[in-house]
């Protein structure tokens, strides 16, 4: 059964009624803590992606001999779907990494001015050490957190509009891996006159299904945006495949069958109607792997690529999506969606 997010705040109120001495400003104060946290190793894991590949992992920063990962990786009566290390990374670790020198670089355009980054931390740890040690706090607490998140939220939305801010080579014939799959797109771009391409094409009867790659720059990269970018870094192949003749994705069929190619993606987001699969792969992993990497998702979707009688609801998509590792977003995560032309508070505040 799928929970309705309408159902946890009357939980929640019922919790604070029964507890009785918890204050709502620190329960509030908590889930954004948790907002601020998550999106911080998000961001992290995004641009380490695109900088490093595969290899993103080795350049966190880790304070701790061993890591929580192995340690919560002995319960097997009790696994979690999380995966990479940022989720078993302290939060002090996440800070260093961020505000190292040789990595400022990579986060600078969303966050304020560094020294004004580190003095604003030096509250906001005390804050999180007083909620997690399970101490009242002081009153300002909460509006302290807030005003934190008041001065990152144009910087967070243009982190995660960034991701979605994808864009397609032109001409395809100067990107190696995009002209490689070009045949696949049923509307491709072409050249209509000087400097104006448009979408244009007959579909073939036949095709099942269809693929279309476009690229996504990073800020911290936009000083070498010239095609091709295999092989370059902060860079991703935005790659979108769709059923086509009603043809509907048993996802949980393909994770399975795709396993092996997940670690080279940054993330994989299935649509809540059924029918596409958004794959983005960092350009820096070059122009061989990649189009190997391309090639294993289309081999496997005879076996997952199906018809409607198999669709599964938005709710149904969504809970599976929840049940999987971090790189595989549930439709409703704003890394899933949200894009420029989308103006709003990214925290709500």
């Amino acid at each position: 059964m799928v929970e309705s997010n309408e159902d946890i705040p009357n939980r929640l109120i019922e919790a604070l009624n029964t507890v009785g001495e918890l204050p709502e400003r620190v329960v509030e104060t908590y889930v954004r803590l948790w907002q601020l946290e998550i999106w911080l190793r998000r961001m992290v894991y995004v641009e380490f992606r695109a900088a490093y590949g595969d290899e993103w992992e080795t350049h966190i920063v880790t304070s701790r001999g061993r890591n929580s990962r192995e340690a919560d990786d002995r319960l097997t009566h009790m696994p979690t779907p999380e995966a990479d290390l940022l989720s078993y990374s302290t939060f002090s670790d996440v800070c260093s990494t961020i505000e190292k020198e040789s990595f400022w670089q990579y986060f600078q355009q969303y966050l304020p001015p560094k020294d004004l980054w580190t003095a604003k931390l030096i509250e906001i740890k005390l804050i999180r050490n007083r909620v997690a040690h399970f101490r009242r706090g002081h009153f300002d607490d909460l509006q302290r957190t807030l005003q934190l998140l008041r001065d990152l939220d144009k910087g967070f939305w243009g982190f995660c509009t960034s991701y979605n801010a994808t864009r397609p080579v032109l001409p395809p014939t100067d990107d190696p891996v995009i002209h490689k799959f070009i045949h696949l797109n049923q509307f491709p771009y072409q050249q209509i006159e000087d400097n104006k391409w448009v979408m244009i094409g007959i579909a073939d009867p036949n095709a099942w299904f269809a693929v279309t790659i476009e690229i996504i720059s990073r800020e911290w990269s936009k000083n070498n945006r010239i095609p091709p970018i295999a092989g370059k870094q902060g860079f991703f192949y935005d790659v979108v495949i769709v059923g086509r003749k009603q043809r509907n994705f048993d996802y949980r069929r393909y994770f399975e069958d795709t396993q092996s190619l997940h670690k080279h993606c940054v993330h994989l987001v299935p649509d809540s109607f059924s029918n596409s699969l958004r794959v983005t792969i960092p350009s820096i992993l070059g122009k061989d792997k990649i189009i190997e990497i391309i090639d294993g998702f289309i081999f496997w979707l005879s076996n997952s690529l199906h018809s409607p009688i198999l669709k599964l609801s938005k709710d149904e998509v969504r809970a599976l999506a929840d049940e999987m590792p971090e790189y595989i977003l549930n439709p409703s995560n704003p890394l899933a969606f949200l894009e420029p032309s989308m103006q709003c508070s990214f925290f709500g505040i």
